[in-house]
């Protein structure tokens, strides 16, 4: 049940704002035009926006997910882009580098530029899922592929900006503060992409459910189990990243869940599909009506009404217990970057010299 009353606009971005300020929240936002004679004034005026940044988009997707109002979730990737372009020009006309060095500087703009790409190309959406199940299941495995991949080169081009950063110090004298635990934000990007591929195959499996497919239905059920077991091998290797566990819990509760609708609705939806069909040859048959086939024909339409009820008894019953579950998940989403996605703020803080 993951229509759009259910995963309604204000939550479908959620996931989606959760990747898009990874590395803008790396960005810059005034480096104003000017020469600087010390290293430590350059790095000061870069640390300074680099940590109001962070904390600033760090603050507001928690609000985001403590309101879950549509007009504060709703930021269009078409702002988001008008911002880093303007981040990106103001870099390029402003920020001279120091003693005429851009690296620092280049990279900013290239790890920028590849956020814009991203939310071009669709890659950093995680919400599409109406969409999604539209596909079959091979073409939903080649979007799963494609997005993890584009994930990972999101990273590696976040950790080639660190890597020059760290070269830049090294030029200077200067050492960049650096936390020594996992990247909080792309440990939360990970578990929203294991979170959005369980909920795409469900979503699949609701579609094939209202068109009375069995062979889909089994199909996406065997899929759910090869997903459940993937992302049970995932959270195994997550636990050890982060002493609070609460998201990778959430998304262990989920799957298990979304992979136990099978064994207990799986029966009755063959049953009722079967009497379905068997009700529909009777509709179009051409025999004449006689007392025994009138007969037989009110049987098949009690057995076909006992059997769907049965089946959409048990099946609403998941679907209301998954909506609690799903929304909880986001609290639970939400709660954690509040408690684990603290920066540091005291720009004085950034750099060390040695």
């Amino acid at each position: 049940m993951k229509n759009s009353s259910f995963k309604n606009i204000s939550k479908n971005n959620l996931s989606s704002i959760f990747c898009l300020i990874l590395l803008v929240g790396f960005a810059p936002t005034s480096l104003y035009s000017q020469d600087y004679r010390y290293i430590n004034a350059y790095m000061d005026d870069f640390g300074k926006n680099e940590m109001f940044i962070k904390k600033s988009l760090m603050d507001y997707s928690v609000t985001i997910v403590e309101t879950q109002l549509a007009s504060r979730s709703n930021a269009t990737a078409g702002k988001i882009i008008e911002k880093l372009e303007s981040i990106n020009a103001n870099l390029r006309n402003n920020n001279k580098g120091f003693e005429n060095n851009t690296l620092l500087r280049d990279s900013f703009i290239k790890m920028n530029q590849k956020t814009i790409e991203s939310l071009l190309n669709g890659s950093l959406i995680l919400n599409d899922y109406d969409y999604q199940s539209t596909l079959s299941l091979a073409e939903i495995g080649v979007n799963f592929n494609q997005k993890e991949k584009d994930l990972a080169s999101y990273y590696d081009e976040m950790k080639s900006y660190e890597k020059n950063k760290k070269a830049f110090g090294t030029k200077y004298n200067i050492n960049f503060k650096s936390s020594n635990g996992k990247n909080v934000l792309e440990y939360n990007a990970y578990q929203n992409i294991l979170f959005y591929k369980i909920n795409v195959i469900d979503q699949k499996l609701t579609t094939v459910i209202k068109a009375r497919d069995k062979k889909g239905f089994t199909d996406c059920l065997n899929s759910i189990t090869v997903m459940h077991q993937a992302t049970m091998v995932k959270t195994t290797q997550y636990n050890d990243n982060f002493k609070d566990n609460t998201l990778n819990n959430a998304n262990i509760k989920y799957s298990n869940f979304i992979n136990g609708q099978k064994a207990k609705f799986a029966n009755l939806f063959n049953e009722y599909v079967d009497e379905h069909n068997a009700l529909q040859v009777l509709k179009n048959s051409n025999a004449s009506q006689t007392n025994e086939t009138v007969a037989n024909y009110n049987k098949v339409v009690r057995n076909y009404n006992a059997k769907k009820n049965s089946f959409y008894e048990v099946y609403n019953t998941i679907q209301s217990a998954k909506k609690i579950l799903y929304d909880s998940w986001f609290v639970t989403n939400g709660t954690f970057l509040k408690n684990n996605g603290e920066f540091e703020n005291i720009h004085s803080k950034y750099v060390v010299s040695e």
